[in-house]
């Protein structure tokens, strides 16, 4: 029975550390990928969309309309891939460093205002406008990590424009009172059923088309850091044409 026992201990082992060799592989091998998405792809994307910006600003002579129509369509598409190739990239660094937040205090206000500046070209490009709807009484401060809610509030603005109609306005809340601070946006688009909203926050494990898989991205990435920082998720769609994404903060 002692030498049963003992037989079976270095098996365990042995299998132990069969697994703690290929997870070891396995990260070699995400950090390798990462790495080719971060330099060669990421690179090769950012010297296509800084081209066509030179081209679309007549750094090379004028641009006439058919052609600005083909290169502004080729400029929000590598942007478009662009967003989701970060958002990789973000994701396969959260999953390493298991979301280690450093907290401070943030005027949120202001984040806001970094990230619609951010998110301007893209929402010009569909001839939105954003329009910011703050209470003004006295800045607005949380207690986060900084980086990680520039992150959040950027894959908001980003999910409420890409779903947003052309030729409609992005409405951007900040809401405080003495229970709650809570930031969301608002806007013209397709209506979503719940199961729908709920898929979009869920990992893809099949094909989806281009346009929901960046949405979902970003706003899988959005409900990791809210849900981080102990915060609550706000997502909702009604049948007037509009969605609502965002997050509340009970004080």
């Amino acid at each position: 029975m002692f030498f049963k026992k003992k037989i079976l201990k270095k098996i365990k082992e042995k299998f132990k550390k069969i697994e703690e060799r290929n997870l070891l592989k396995l990260q070699k091998e995400k950090s390798k990928y990462t790495r080719i998405l971060n330099h060669e792809i990421k690179t090769a994307l950012l010297a296509q969309i800084q081209s066509m910006e030179l081209f679309l600003n007549g750094k090379f002579g004028k641009v006439q309309e058919n052609q600005r129509e083909i290169l502004t369509e080729i400029y929000v598409s590598n942007c478009f891939l662009l967003e989701i190739i970060n958002n990789a990239i973000f994701l396969s660094k959260y999953d390493d460093n298991k979301a280690l937040l450093k907290l401070e205090k943030v005027d949120i206000e202001k984040q806001i205002e970094v990230c619609m500046k951010l998110i301007k070209q893209s929402a010009e490009n569909k001839k939105q406008s954003i329009i910011f709807k703050a209470d003004k009484n006295k800045p607005c401060n949380l207690s986060a990590d900084k980086k990680m809610i520039q992150k959040i509030i950027f894959n908001i603005l980003s999910s409420s424009v890409s779903s947003g109609f052309e030729k409609s306005n992005i409405e951007v809340y900040l809401r405080e009172n003495e229970h709650f601070i809570s930031f969301f946006t608002k806007n013209k688009s397709i209506y979503m059923t719940k199961e729908k909203i709920n898929s979009l926050f869920e990992d893809k494990d099949k094909p989806t088309d281009f346009n929901q898989l960046g949405m979902s991205l970003n706003l899988s990435i959005a409900n990791k850091l809210i849900k981080a920082h102990n915060w609550n998720l706000i997502a909702s769609s009604s049948k007037e044409n509009s969605a609502v994404f965002g997050f509340v903060v009970k004080k």
